[in-house]
């Protein structure tokens, strides 16, 4: 009996090292098959870009904790964004650190002539980070960065390829792709020419991009920005006042001027409203003076920045998103607004305008209208028409959440992004990748 019981025990233990060592195989296939992939910033998190600590905190969700390294701590406040407290940073120091510019001239002298070679002594904190980042990366086994913006922290990530051989690639959204800087020593075209594929936020940044630099074309894609819609409450629309709301910052490109304007001629028209503007810039005095001037003052309000959730709370109280943004004088706009999106998501119907991106998200008729840039009258003339048309009003509010939740849901949007990161891994040609586009 007892010789019974002891074969029993030994094949139970036997049974289960199997079991044990069966599973930790396939935890092993699993660890190899995921993508060593890191994420640099240049400031992480912040609030004016919310969509990057999203994009963050649902690879965690979706298993795949990507590290997250960032060249400056953060100025502003940190965004509230679900899971972001799992995300660990790692903060380079400065690079006017003495260490980290010992560094950088004693790591490798060879490392030094390959970035001073051509006498062009541009970008040494670029140069300096990527000399204290690179060794970091190749411990913790990663060998692919994303970066968002075509700017200081892809120019890291170009010396880190050029100097480590870790590949990169970016997100490029709007003023870094419209209006690159010429004085930079690394161009666009540079880190379009060395990234392993670029994402772009809109199909119209994406066809851009492919007219800009042909020989790119098979690697270049759109993924939107993506966001949970069920963190927004849905707006009811139709009760008087309108209640017209806008958020961004108060600069040039988002049209802020017309949208006041616009105002005016609704005021004197005879339409019931009141216009609230959620956020500041340098150009909050002379809005300010435009207000007062056209007697807007209690009509029409800068209320200043706002959290995410008390900007949740404005969406759901107000009953039309207005963006009038225009191209400014240097050429650049807005690209896929966030906010416009967030306003989707809350069920508000959306009057914008004709701008790069932005068609993509309003659909003329269907959940909202689209006027010309740079045009009071026809913004006012379009405010009015849904103020007289409840129905429609309405109706374009329902459709809005609707393609929020059908194009630009965040699951769905991430997802893509993890296909490209393991075609990368994989050796596979981004062309070659069948995204489940949404929208």
């Amino acid at each position: 009996m007892k010789r019974g019981v002891a074969i029993d025990i030994r094949q139970l233990v036997s049974s289960s090292l199997k079991n044990i060592l069966f599973d930790l195989c396939k935890l092993r296939l699993k660890l190899l098959a995921m993508p060593s992939v890191g994420y640099l910033f240049e400031r992480f998190p912040r609030f004016t870009q919310t969509f990057c600590a999203r994009e963050v905190a649902e690879l965690y969700r979706q298993a795949m904790p990507v590290q997250v390294f960032s060249l400056y701590r953060p100025k502003e406040a940190i965004p509230e964004v679900n899971g972001l407290d799992r995300v660990r940073i790692h903060y380079l120091p400065s690079t006017k650190n003495p260490m980290m510019v010992a560094k950088a001239h004693l790591f490798s002298p060879r490392l030094e002539k390959i970035w001073a070679a051509d006498g062009d002594r541009r970008d040494k904190r670029r140069f300096r980070e990527a000399v204290h980042l690179g060794p970091i990366l190749q411990n913790a086994g990663i060998t692919h960065l994303h970066v968002h913006f075509a700017s200081i922290a892809a120019h890291t990530a170009w010396w880190l390829k050029r100097l480590f051989e870790i590949t990169y690639s970016f997100t490029g959204h709007a003023n870094d792709i419209f209006c690159p800087n010429p004085e930079h020593r690394i161009t666009l075209d540079d880190l379009v020419r060395e990234a392993s594929f670029v994402v772009a936020v809109t199909n119209y940044s994406a066809d851009r991009l492919k007219q800009e630099f042909p020989y790119a074309r098979d690697k270049i894609v759109r993924v939107y920005n993506g966001l949970d819609p069920s963190i927004f409450k849905v707006a009811v629309s139709g009760a008087e006042p309108l209640r017209i709301v806008s958020v961004g910052r108060l600069i040039e490109k988002k049209g802020w001027r017309y949208l006041i304007e616009a105002c005016a001629l609704l005021r004197d028209n005879g339409v019931r409203f009141d216009c609230c503007i959620v956020g500041d810039g340098p150009d909050q005095e002379a809005l300010q003076e435009l207000i007062q001037q056209l007697r807007l003052h209690q009509r029409v309000h800068l209320v200043g920045p706002r959290s995410q959730s008390e900007i949740v709370d404005i969406l759901a109280e107000s009953s039309l998103f207005v963006l009038p943004a225009i191209r400014d004088q240097q050429g650049d706009s807005d690209n896929l607004p966030t906010v416009l999106i967030e306003a989707l998501a809350s069920s508000l119907p959306v009057v914008a305008t004709e701008v790069a991106g932005i068609p993509e998200i309003v659909k003329e008729g269907t959940n909202g209208l689209l006027v010309p840039e740079k045009d009071s009258k026809q913004l006012a003339f379009a405010i009015e028409r849904l103020y007289r048309d409840t129905s429609r009003l309405r109706a374009f509010g329902i459709e809005s959440r609707r393609i929020a939740q059908q194009t630009f849901t965040l699951e769905v949007t991430v997802a893509q992004l993890k296909t490209l990161f393991c075609g990368r891994q994989r050796g596979l040609r981004v062309s070659s990748l069948c995204l489940k586009q949404s929208g």
